[in-house]
């Protein structure tokens, strides 16, 4: 998750602004964060020898990523890792974007996906401030 984060904040910042390829990586840096997250709360939420959730259920992007976490959440643990979101600001988000032509991506569009990825990396710092997450 870090990774897509730190890619998808040079090409944010990059000169001309690389949108297309930055929005792309902030739904990624969303999906892995909440999957992440899950593992915590679920030991049995990822098949260690495939590296992927467990659950069919579990294998989306994240444009139903919110969705699904959502439900997951109403285990227990729901205020402390609730997305700080009431909507799917990944609604529109496709993994197949990456073959979409960059005139479709603009600033309020990847603002908003930026502003959720950022929400969900600080639930995954404070997981790993918590020693919940490595």
């Amino acid at each position: 998750m870090e990774r897509h984060w730190e890619d998808a904040e040079l090409l944010w910042n990059h000169e001309p602004k690389r949108f297309a390829n930055a929005d792309q990586l902030y739904g990624l840096v969303t999906e892995c964060g909440l999957k992440a997250i899950m593992g915590v709360l679920d030991n049995n939420f990822f098949d260690n020898n495939l590296q992927m959730p467990s659950n069919q259920e579990h294998k989306v992007h994240a444009h139903r990523i919110c969705s699904v976490y959502t439900a997951f959440l109403q285990g227990g643990h729901a205020a402390r890792y609730a997305l700080p979101f009431n909507t799917n600001p990944f609604e529109q988000w496709e993994i197949d974007d990456r073959y979409a032509n960059r005139e479709h991506f603009n600033h309020a569009r990847v603002y908003g996906h930026r502003g959720a990825a950022l929400q969900v990396k600080d639930l995954v710092d404070e997981a790993k401030r918590q020693q919940e997450l490595p």
